[in-house]
């Protein structure tokens, strides 16, 4: 996929994401007065506290070898 293409589909894909979930959210107003960007933006948050954090790739190879010979290494190098 050209670069332009990836990036326009990732933020096609955040926006789905993020629209679905706030569909899920009540429909009251809120104690606290937050705007619909304000409640997008705790959401995110919350989603991205969630998510693992990043490995060393270089430490992963030298535990995980590729080898050629099976045919899944194959594939994911």
């Amino acid at each position: 996929m050209h670069e332009n293409a990836e990036i326009t589909s990732n933020i096609n894909e955040t926006n789905k994401l993020l629209a679905t979930a706030l569909s899920l959210q009540p429909r009251v107003a809120s104690s606290g007065g937050k705007t619909q960007e304000e409640e997008l933006m705790d959401l995110s948050k919350a989603i991205l506290a969630q998510m693992p954090g990043t490995f060393d790739q270089e430490e992963a190879t030298k535990k995980h070898p590729i080898r050629y010979e099976e045919s899944m290494n194959t594939v994911l190098a």
